[in-house]
Formats: structure tokens, sequence, C-alpha cells
């Protein structure tokens, strides 16, 4: 018996001993306009919309939330191509579904086939993890992104915007995934 504990117990430290972490050598992919220089195609696209609007009520401001959409981009054909030097090209077509819920009334849905035709710059924050696109023609990115997700094959961006005209408040927050061909 004490041979059987002796040979399981080596067993267990030679396990644990000989195994090593693969990538524990590996470079980490930097982020940097190099790097980030490729074609993409997008594999997913979420847009979420709060519209709020604020009524004095005696002296007290009070918000009330007069609609909320979701809208979920698919059937891509789209090819988004970063450059080195700091430029993009964004050209194709997706359908994007979106649902309206008003405060009051019914839901309304809704579908339409998106065409972008659109090219532009680029800066990187690799401090911060950013991005920030200056659309020249359609505005299919405008403004700047958090990256989220950054390696040899994912590009995953979100953008959180808040746009105030008089007593009315509008929130988007559009999320956008891209797979590196």
């Amino acid at each position: 018996m004490k041979l059987l504990k002796f040979i399981f117990f080596s067993s267990f430290i030679m396990l644990f001993t000989n195994c090593s972490d693969d990538n524990a050598d590996a470079t980490p992919f930097i982020l940097s306009n190099e790097n980030i220089a490729g074609i993409y195609n997008i594999s997913e696209l979420n847009i979420e919309t709060k519209v709020t609007s604020t009524t004095d009520v005696a002296g007290v401001p009070v918000p009330f939330t007069v609609a909320t959409s979701t809208s979920a981009g698919d059937t891509f054909d789209f090819e988004f191509i970063l450059k080195a030097d700091g430029t993009y090209t964004a050209s194709g077509l997706y359908r994007l579904v979106s649902v309206v819920t008003p405060a009051v009334g019914n839901e309304v849905t809704s579908s339409k086939i998106i065409s972008i035709t659109d090219s532009g710059t680029f800066i990187l924050n690799t401090t911060d993890a950013k991005i920030n696109f200056t659309s020249a023609l359609d505005d299919f990115l405008g403004g700047t992104f958090n990256i989220l997700t950054f390696n040899e094959t994912v590009l995953s961006l979100n953008q959180e915007m808040e746009e105030v005209v008089d007593a009315i408040t509008t929130e988007i927050n559009t999320s956008i995934s891209f797979i590196r061909e």
C-alpha cells in the first residue's frame, strides 16, 4: 500500500512540475497603427438609444423617458479597411432591425438595408485604448470609441454619447465588433 501511495504521489508531483504554460513565451499583441492595419468584416452591431425629457414640476426638474430603442445589425456584406497611415475605407451593406418602445403606445419594429461608402482618418490613443474616427463622407464611424477587445482576429469597439437639446436628452450606446480577414 505504501508503494502505491508513493507511486501516486510521485505521479501527481511530476504532473504539476512538467506542465507549463505554452503561452508564457508568447508576445502580447500590441495596439499600434501597424498591428491594427488590416481588412475587417463586421461580426456584430448593436445600438441602444434612450430619449428623456425633463419637465419642471414645482421648481424640481423631473426626467421622463419618452422612448427607448434597440437596433441590431445582421446580414453583413461589408469591408472595413484600416491602414497603418491612419486612414480607413468602409463599404458594403447590412440590415438594421430596430425596435422603438415609446412611453405611451405600442412598440414599432422596422427593418432597413444600410448602404455605406465611407472613408476617413483615425487616431489611436494606445494609452487609454481608444480610437477616434473622422469620417469624410458617410459617417459610418464618427467620434471616439473605447477599444474593448483587440487581438490578431478581433476588434471590438464601444461608444457612449449624450446629446442635449433644450429639455431633451438622447443617450446612445453603440457596440460594434469586427473580425479580421
